[in-house]
């Protein structure tokens, strides 16, 4: 995912969010399971990425932050 590259700059946690739907993923492995490559994909890219967009959007310190900052 280039949201999880180090030279990309861009951010598409919203993107992951709504658009692109990574929360459908139930994360079960299945994926995982019958890749030829044996390519860790749930463990090392949709678990991170899932959590990025929990901490973004959902983080309840975050909220309150968001509640009490003036708006630009």
């Amino acid at each position: 995912s280039l949201e999880m590259h180090p030279l990309d700059t861009e951010n598409r946690l919203g993107d992951l969010k709504e658009t692109d739907g990574i929360g459908y993923c139930n994360i079960t492995k299945c994926c995982t399971k019958v890749c030829p490559e044996h390519i860790t994909i749930t463990d090392n890219a949709i678990i991170p990425l899932k959590e990025r967009v929990v901490d973004q959007f959902y983080d309840p310190l975050k909220k309150l932050f968001r509640i009490f900052k003036p708006k630009e």
